[in-house]
């Protein structure tokens, strides 16, 4: 049987940087075997170019013997060509989108011949959780979230005045889930634990879909946008994004709740994402700021 392992969270909790942690160095517990990785964007994993045997469409392989692909429209097709490959991967692990239900990827999979759930494990971001939990319009989300869990990983709890104590007890009143920090013995668990398992009830709740949370707004250009310009706004619209990432011309932008990063990189056409709670924010009024920036 192969393997699937969900991995889902919040928008920003820091799925990529684990995802980015097992491509760079995957477990001496899993050495010799082959991973394949579905992730829906691969401009947010920072792939070390040596790594990079062949890139080749929605594929990259790499040297130790990982395949990350880009999550399909047609996830189903796509797991059931990998569960029934004359040479199948040895595990597969899809990043969740931050937006969606982890439990509704493994219901994609269930059924799929020769394919079994491992588990889901949910990265919840200790310097968000108290207020994104009591939060009106996402609040049913992450507890939807964290209730699908078969295992918790706390993140970012060096950024807490008490290394995410608090946040560990919260998380404890709201899951039976065992709840750890994302060392790496708790990575390699999540590509060696394949005990059969029982797939969440999703029957008690309506679905919460993205679409009805969040408005989205993708910006594309052919010029470089002028970095201090978008830092000014950003500073002033970051508390008001959920998350923001992408290429402006001459710098990547990875934005999580208040926070971002400008790091300049290699010279490319513009291409940014940016996501918002539903009604929280003017896209279409920011997507004029930005093409004035131009």
């Amino acid at each position: 049987m192969l393997p699937l392992t969900i991995l889902g969270g919040y928008l920003g909790a820091g799925k990529t940087t684990l995802i980015n942690r097992l491509l760079a160095k995957p477990p001496a517990a899993f050495k010799g075997k082959r991973l394949t990785i579905l992730v829906n964007d691969f401009g947010a994993i920072n792939i070390d170019a040596a790594l990079i045997e062949a890139h080749e469409g929605e594929t990259i392989s790499l040297a130790n013997g990982c395949a990350c692909c880009q999550l399909q429209d047609d996830a189903l097709n796509q797991l059931q060509q990998l569960a029934q490959s004359d040479t199948p991967p040895d595990h597969v692990l899809i990043e969740a989108s931050g937006a969606g239900e982890p439990a509704r990827l493994a219901y994609l999979g269930y059924g799929i011949q020769g394919l079994q759930l491992a588990g889901i494990y949910v990265a919840i971001d200790a310097t968000t959780l108290a207020a994104k939990r009591r939060d009106k319009f996402v609040g049913g989300l992450v507890h939807r979230q964290i209730g699908q869990a078969d295992y918790c990983l706390l993140t970012k709890t060096d950024l807490t005045d008490d290394q995410g104590a608090s946040a560990q007890s919260l998380l404890a009143g709201l899951t039976q889930a065992p709840i750890a920090h994302p060392s790496d013995a708790v990575l390699a668990d999540m590509l060696t634990l394949s005990a059969a398992r029982e797939l969440p009830d999703l029957a008690p709740a309506a679905p919460l879909f993205a679409n009805a949370l969040f408005d989205t707004m993708s910006f594309t250009a052919e010029t470089a946008l002028d970095i201090e310009k978008l830092s000014d706004l950003l500073n002033e619209l970051a508390p008001k994004l959920a998350r923001a990432k992408g290429h402006t011309g001459t710098h990547r932008l990875q934005l999580v709740g208040a926070r971002y990063t400008l790091i300049e990189a290699e010279r490319r056409a513009p291409e940014l994402v940016f996501i918002a709670e539903k009604g929280k924010l003017d896209l279409a009024a920011l997507a004029t700021s930005l093409r004035a920036f131009l």
